[in-house]
């Protein structure tokens, strides 16, 4: 015996007793009106049976090619795929900071506000900064754009300039908006409850304090709002904190007039220092060397009284000869 006729065998059993479970409740279903119409006419006994019949065998036929799928799917060890109900679109905050390098940063300042524009953001804050000296020129702004578009934005305004520091960061509200939401329906119930109070209420006692109940409940309403009115601007919107700095030649400071006489009255002393120390060491060498000195003064000293001698007695030989 295969397997096919073992399976056919099943349908077929799994039909019979389906048609029969049909036959029994709705002949349980329809034994009232059969018995009602049995005693007011003779005509509806026969007929409400085969009615009965019929319907089961109907109903059979329009359940039976579910049954065969359901079977055959068992039978084949598939499963039906379970509806995949999907995640949350989650919250994100961003935000973005960006430092450029630019020679002109009049001319960046006004194509960053253009692109700003074209992407329906806004200019918050600009901030601009000149050193007396003129050594050193940036600009800092504060840019708030559509979060679908932050990443257009930032490539844009990326090739204004050299690229010295980029970050990029995002943070999930998306539980936080959930509590606000649960918070803030739980409240506008609460308010909607004192309002049906108040309403019933008769005493002035009793009206007063709901009153009072009421106000603070309205105004945990009104804070929770604006909190969720804040979440959902800034993930609606990014925020780019943008810094143009200019690359100007570094000059020198110039020193106070009293530094200046300070290093000069430092740098003499320390020259005449100097010439002293030099000073007292070549006598130390002069002290060292002096019995050589004087030998040598003293052979000189001879050698010119006698070069004089010599020239006085060859002047007075001439002289006489004369």
């Amino acid at each position: 015996m295969t397997s096919s006729t073992l399976d056919n065998r099943v349908r077929h059993f799994q039909r019979l007793g389906l048609g029969l479970w049909l036959v029994l409740l709705t002949s349980c279903a329809d034994v009232p009106t059969v018995v009602l119409q049995n005693e007011s006419t003779g005509s509806a006994v026969s007929t409400a049976p085969t009615v009965a019949v019929d319907q089961a065998a109907q109903r059979e036929a329009e359940l039976a090619p579910a049954a065969d799928t359901a079977s055959s799917s068992v039978a084949n060890g598939i499963s039906e795929p379970v509806a995949d109900i999907g995640q949350p679109t989650p919250q994100l905050v961003r935000q973005a900071s960006l430092v450029l390098l630019a020679t002109n940063l009049d001319k960046t300042v006004a194509d960053v506000q253009t692109i700003v524009g074209d992407a329906e953001g806004d200019l918050l804050s600009l901030q601009d900064y000149r050193s007396p000296e003129g050594t050193a020129h940036q600009i800092t702004m504060t840019l708030r754009v559509p979060q679908a578009r932050l990443e257009d934005v930032i490539d844009r305004i990326r090739p204004l300039g050299t690229v010295q520091q980029q970050t990029l960061t995002a943070a999930d509200v998306s539980t936080q908006l959930v509590d606000l939401s649960a918070r803030l329906k739980n409240l506008r119930q609460s308010e909607a409850a004192l309002l049906k109070i108040m309403d019933r209420s008769g005493e002035i006692s009793h009206v007063l304090e709901v009153a009072r109940e009421l106000s603070t409940v309205r105004e945990s309403i009104e804070r929770l709002a604006a909190q969720q009115q804040t979440l959902q601007r800034q993930v609606a919107y990014a925020q780019i904190d943008l810094t143009l700095q200019s690359p100007v030649a570094a000059v020198p400071p110039l020193r106070p007039v009293q530094e200046t006489l300070n290093h000069t009255w430092q740098t003499a002393t320390q020259s005449v220092k100097a010439f002293t120390v030099s000073g007292l060491k070549l006598g130390l060498w002069l002290l060292a060397y002096s019995p050589y000195l004087v030998l040598l003064a003293i052979l000189g000293y001879g050698g010119y009284r006698l070069w004089a001698r010599r020239a006085l007695i060859a002047t007075s030989v001439e002289s006489e000869t004369a």
